[in-house]
């Protein structure tokens, strides 16, 4: 049987400001992810995206809905990455299992998806990748709950980009009192210059939680 997932001690420096990603974690495991994460007092990020060539697949709806149902949808947020009709594909099924925090592509963000999400109690952020440099007040296609600030293209696997962390600063001097989310490479070395930067919170992914163990039964 799969064993509860260990998480790198380095998180319980930075209580109350990170959310596990349960997408690092292989499927088969993402459950027992989710509880090891929420038992720690983190929060539940939970990546549902578009296939993408050369990448793993998002997590699936029906571990989505696992999730929420083993640790409450009050611990889960919910990154949907890919195109608008992409995320309307999702969308209704998502709004029946309510999690705290959906955030939607920038392209996707609009007043009727946000406000359908509000409806059932969750906040609706905007994903930001390159639709904003942080050089000019933000345009939004409309008024976001927050900022998700993507340190790596959304659905990649490369590096973090440090540099982006300026973005953040940007966003916190033209919005003050919006919260704002980093995702993306995070590590435990990363982390604290997050922190200088102004976040409310840091998804991270494989530097939080290493692969699994596995044991057997007898």
């Amino acid at each position: 049987m799969t064993a509860p997932q260990y998480l790198a001690p380095w998180h319980e420096r930075f209580r109350g400001q990170l959310a596990g990603s349960v997408y690092a974690a292989p499927p088969g495991s993402r459950i027992s992810a989710a509880q090891s994460l929420s038992v720690a007092g983190l929060d539940v990020h939970v990546d549902v995206m578009a296939e993408s060539e050369g990448l793993p697949a998002g997590v699936s709806m029906a571990e989505l809905a696992d999730i929420v149902a083993a640790v409450g949808p009050s611990r889960v947020e919910v990154h949907l990455i890919g195109s608008a009709e992409f995320v309307d594909t999702k969308l209704l099924r998502i709004l029946q299992l309510r999690p705290a925090k959906v955030f939607l592509p920038w392209d996707a963000f609009t007043e009727r998806r946000a406000d359908a999400l509000r409806a059932v109690g969750s906040s609706a952020w905007i994903s930001l990748w390159t639709e904003w440099d942080g050089t000019v007040a933000p345009r939004w296609p409309a008024t976001p709950d927050g900022a998700l600030v993507m340190l790596i293209e959304p659905g990649s696997r490369d590096r973090c980009r440090v540099d982006r962390l300026g973005i953040v600063t940007a966003f916190a001097s033209e919005n003050p009192g919006m919260p704002v989310i980093v995702d993306g490479g995070i590590t435990e070395d990363i982390a604290p210059l997050c922190v200088t930067a102004g976040v409310e919170s840091m998804v991270v992914g494989r530097a939080l939680l290493p692969a699994p163990v596995h044991r057997e039964e007898g």
